[in-house]
């Protein structure tokens, strides 16, 4: 099922830390399923390794044999636990369906006006209040489209341009889009990437992002590191030197954030250092270690059961002393 490039012409075991317990004895917290996921796998499950062509659909469905491992899932064992990572996962029978806000809608729409997939369609109303703009917004979503206010439109428009001429620019020409991996860890296990931007010789990496929020520098870095983002690069980087290992260790990855609101400024390119791309990859493999053990053992731990002794952070310290030190002042030091 090899893929036809899409091109763009425009300028530890168990036990291992936030794990829980293990796979012998799980503790309360823990979901415990059937001795083997495979019965699970979907019919027409894809086993070989490479690029992919695939619908949207497909890929957040995940073909492979056994429940595969994302960037997304990575940063839900290490930011939270397996639990975590399982209950969000699209083969869970717990799982819980995603319901997309406003801002989602937009950032979706306009990844689909640049990369193509799923169809934007318009809702001809002032915002969601009502309960007939809300039918329309639900209908549409429901087809498998993404719905935007009439009066989006324009911006979302006015966001493609520069950020297509950015993308454009950064890939030196041509690129291929919504490229999906999959390949096997090293721990055997599946996994799997949409990536958004890679240069024809898979050398150079560029993840287009929107956000409502500020798009300078210093705020994409925290932006990074609140959201654990740095997994996401270790995960698509491996993708790349995993099925190209003529490519290792020249794979560059880079960020590319824009607002959604005017004037829809682009970031500057972020670029990883390579300490955030250590960290990165640490957690990749830490995460990936963990999930690969839960999918053979069918067991999803919580956090952990050990008690966990809550100290007093500094600003919490200085904020009683600066109070003890104003009521001395009110009180003319009079004990």
């Amino acid at each position: 099922m090899a893929r036809a490039p899409r091109t763009t012409k425009s300028p530890a075991d168990l036990s291992a830390p936030n794990a829980g317990g293990s796979p012998a004895t799980p503790p309360t917290e823990a979901v415990a399923l059937k001795p083997t996921l495979l019965s699970d796998v979907p019919s027409d499950a894809i086993a070989t390794q490479g690029w992919h062509r695939m619908e949207d659909e497909t890929y957040h469905a995940d073909p492979c044999l056994s429940p595969s491992l994302s960037s997304h899932g990575a940063m839900l064992v290490i930011g939270k636990s397996l639990l975590h990572a399982w209950r969000a996962h699209p083969r869970s029978p717990f799982g819980e369906d995603y319901v997309a806000s406003s801002a989602a809608d937009r950032g979706s729409a306009v990844h689909s006006v640049l990369f193509g997939g799923k169809p934007v369609e318009l809702v001809d109303a002032e915002d969601y209040r009502t309960s007939a703009a809300r039918t329309v917004r639900d209908a549409i979503r429901a087809k498998g489209g993404i719905p935007i206010l009439a009066k989006e439109m324009a911006a979302l428009n006015a966001m493609a341009e520069p950020a297509r001429e950015r993308l454009y620019a950064l890939h030196g020409g041509t690129f291929l889009c919504e490229e999906t991996a999959l390949w096997k860890g090293e721990t055997a296990g599946w996994r799997r990437a949409r990536i958004d931007t890679i240069s024809p010789n898979r050398a150079l990496i560029v993840d287009y992002k929107t956000t409502e929020g500020a798009v300078d520098a210093y705020a994409c870095e925290r932006r990074i590191a609140d959201m654990g983002l740095q997994i996401q690069a270790a995960a698509y980087v491996d993708a790349v030197e995993t099925l190209h290992p003529e490519l290792q260790g020249r794979v560059k990855f880079m960020f590319q954030w824009q607002e959604q609101k005017p004037p829809h400024a682009l970031s500057p390119p972020i670029e990883m250092s390579e300490a955030f791309l250590s960290l990165g990859r640490a957690q990749w493999r830490a995460a990936g270690k963990l999930w690969d053990q839960a999918i053979r053992y069918s067991c999803f731990p919580g956090h952990s059961t050990k008690p966990f002794l809550a100290s007093p952070p500094g600003w919490e310290l200085a904020r009683w002393e600066e109070r003890a030190l104003a009521e001395q002042l009110i009180s003319g030091g009079e004990q």
